[in-house]
């Protein structure tokens, strides 16, 4: 987009809205501020003027303040004071040291009646050359001075945990419009897995952007997102909409989003419970040396692996594993400890505290590399058996890994 074409139309540009969806409510709690350009075809996004690394940024400051301007004013006409989402770009804001003007001019908006609670700065920093402490500093003002602040356009095929946590943003947006492109679904998963529990840790909040679909809706909502935007919602638009425009799309999605969840653990508790009955009334006849050896025959097509551990994580019995239908008694894991393995502890006081078997989460063998889960069950309150569920007998019962 020709950079004098933008600055000679300065009467032309106006700021379009996107809605946001706070998921507590369905309801619309605010918008992504977009640029738009009127011209001779009709109105035009702005997106190719502000990505353009060669048009200056002071253009871009320019056309920034005008666009924060007239939406500031649009809210203000708004009673149910929405929130603002503002694009802040890091590569504005360094050359031109324009954070201190940034907040004098939110300061003014102030003055005119915007709350700061109506205000997100999303500030992308994609293609940013500088220091990252540079960064955090302006993170921390905004955040100081009362405004929310949200690290925009995250992907996951380029996702830097080590930002997340020396930047501290309020908000973490992430784009899943691009979840249709990926190769592997359970890559994109296990790194959404990933990024939701580390927000958790940093006590961040995910917002999910390029929602187009009730798939990539459905990702979001397991994943912990508490605002949503995309196409599957409403494209950018001039007029404001009624709060509750998309509370029976979003409510009746997440229904069903719940009715699945609830089908597929009411599964896993049959599964759990089969697994339990082999196991006790495998024991009952065998003892515990012998118990693996008949375990290996009972759960021939379910698992590829198995042993058994103290509740200090030393392994008692020797590995029991599975080769081409073939099980094989491998005795140099005796005396290996296993504590070290972050759900090891927790499983343990888990099953003595329920006194019955549980399934772990999905997670990567060390070994093959290959998604899998395991299934453990207290023998006693020394004993521990562990089973490695065979990645292919997972792939067969897929809601196992969903």
């Amino acid at each position: 987009m020709d950079a004098l074409y933008v600055m000679d139309r300065m009467d032309t540009i106006h700021p379009y809205y996107q809605p946001v969806i706070n998921a507590d409510d369905f309801k619309v709690i605010g918008y992504e501020v977009l640029g738009r350009i009127e011209g001779e075809s009709g109105v035009t996004s702005l997106g190719p003027f502000f990505t353009d690394a060669t048009i200056p940024p002071e253009y871009k400051w320019e056309v920034d303040r005008e666009l924060y301007k007239q939406a500031v004013a649009w809210a203000l006409t708004d009673e149910s004071k929405p929130k603002l989402h503002f694009n802040v770009d890091a590569l504005v804001l360094g050359p031109l040291n324009k954070v201190e003007e940034l907040m004098q001019l939110f300061a003014s908006f102030e003055n005119d009646g915007l709350l700061k609670q109506q205000v997100v700065f999303e500030i992308r920093l994609q293609g940013f050359k500088g220091e990252l402490d540079e960064m955090t500093h302006v993170f921390h003002y905004m955040r100081a001075s009362g405004y929310t602040v949200s690290l925009d356009d995250v992907r996951i095929t380029d996702t830097h945990l080590d930002q997340f946590s020396t930047l501290e943003p309020n908000i973490i947006k992430v784009d899943v419009s691009d979840l249709r492109e990926t190769t592997s679904y359970t890559t994109y998963s296990e790194i959404l897995d990933t990024l939701a529990f580390y927000t958790r840790k940093l006590g961040t909040t995910l917002h999910f952007k390029g929602i187009q679909n009730t798939h990539q809706l459905q990702m979001a909502w397991r994943h912990g997102g508490r605002y949503l935007q995309g196409y599957l919602f409403q494209k950018p638009a001039s007029e404001r909409i009624p709060v509750e425009s998309f509370k029976d799309l979003v409510k009746a999605s997440i229904n069903t989003f719940i009715d699945s969840q609830h089908k597929r653990l009411s599964k896993e508790l049959k599964l759990l419970k089969r697994f339990d009955r082999s196991v006790v009334d495998c024991y009952k006849k065998e003892n515990e040396e012998a118990l693996l050896e008949k375990l290996s025959a009972i759960f021939r097509h379910e698992s590829f692996r198995m042993y058994i551990c103290d509740s200090y994580g030393y392994q008692l019995s020797p590995n029991w594993r599975k080769n081409e239908e073939i099980w094989d008694r491998d005795d140099r894991a005796v005396g290996k400890n296993w504590s070290w393995r972050t759900y090891f502890l927790d499983q343990v006081m888990e099953m003595n505290f329920n006194k019955n078997g549980m399934l772990s989460d999905k997670y990567r063998d060390i070994e093959t590399n290959e998604v899998i889960r395991t299934y453990s069950f207290p023998i006693n309150e020394e004993a521990y058996l562990f089973i490695d569920l065979d990645p292919l007998y997972l792939y067969e019962q897929n809601w196992l890994l969903q």
